[in-house]
Formats: structure tokens, C-alpha cells, sequence
């Protein structure tokens, strides 16, 4: 029987080269004078992370093998398609609705989404949109658009 490569580890390895090109480039950015965190601290982490994952996914990818009589799954769902409509929809409106405001009303469609209830999403929502938030303003000193919240 002829040995394949797995699509799972051939895409892992782009993820994980990836990822490290993208960890080369955040370790050279400069950090700016008074900031306690320098602009590269977050790509590095994005990229890190990427670059872990990647290796994680074709290790996974020779281990476990998917034999064609498995289902595959699509790789457009519905979910997927609402996950980044929603995204780009609060992207558009972080400038003028503001961090806390848009990023609220995301995470209450990703819990809807995720077949959560409107409970739960009220009282998830603003809990993970502020301390995101606090994150970024108070320990990180990114600025976030404060929008209408002024």
C-alpha cells in the first residue's frame, strides 16, 4: 500500500512555518519610549501560538489518519459563516459604537450562535467584552475606540 502525506500535517507544517515567520517579525519590532508593553508583545504571542498549534496539528495529522470512508465535515457552515459576519460587522462598528458596545454585542451573537441562551448571553457578554477591555486599557495600555461611551 503507497504511504500519502495527510492533508492535516501538510497544513500544519504552513501553520507552523507561519507562525514562526510571523514570531520572527513581532521579535523585531522595537518597543515605543514609557510603554511598558512594546507593539510586537501581541503578534508574538499570535504567532507562538500558531506556530505551537501547527506542529500540534501535523504530529496529530500522522497519528491519526482520516480514511476516505469517514464524513467529512464542510468546511463552510453556517456557524462559521455567522462567526465572521459578526466579526466584520463589529470591526465596522468598534469605531463608532466603541470596544465595550461592539465587542458586547459579538459575544452575544457567538453565544446565540454556539446555541446558547439569552441568559446567559446578557450575563456572559459584558463580563468578557470589559475584562477584555481592562486587559488591554489598564495592564497592556493598548488604547481601545471608546466610541459611544465617550
Amino acid at each position: 500500500m503507497r504511504q500519502t502525506f495527510p492533508l492535516d500535517s501538510a497544513l500544519g507544517v504552513v501553520f507552523a512555518l507561519g507562525g514562526a515567520a510571523i514570531l520572527q517579525q513581532a521579535l523585531t519590532m522595537q518597543s515605543l519610549p514609557g510603554m511598558n508593553v512594546g507593539p510586537g508583545l501581541f503578534p508574538s504571542i499570535v504567532g507562538g501560538g500558531i506556530a505551537v498549534m501547527g506542529v500540534a496539528l501535523t504530529i496529530q495529522g500522522w497519528i491519526v489518519r482520516v480514511t476516505p470512508e469517514e464524513e467529512v465535515p464542510p468546511l463552510v457552515t453556517w456557524f462559521a459563516v455567522g462567526i465572521v459576519a459578526s466579526l466584520a460587522a463589529s470591526i465596522l462598528a468598534m469605531p463608532y459604537l466603541g470596544f465595550l458596545v461592539a465587542g458586547t454585542l459579538f459575544a452575544v451573537a457567538v453565544v446565540l450562535m454556539s446555541g446558547g441562551k439569552w441568559l446567559s448571553a446578557i450575563i456572559f457578554s459584558p463580563i468578557a467584552a470589559a475584562a477584555i477591555y481592562f486587559t488591554f486599557t489598564a495592564i497592556m495600555r493598548v488604547p481601545l475606540p471608546r466610541g459611544l461611551l465617550g
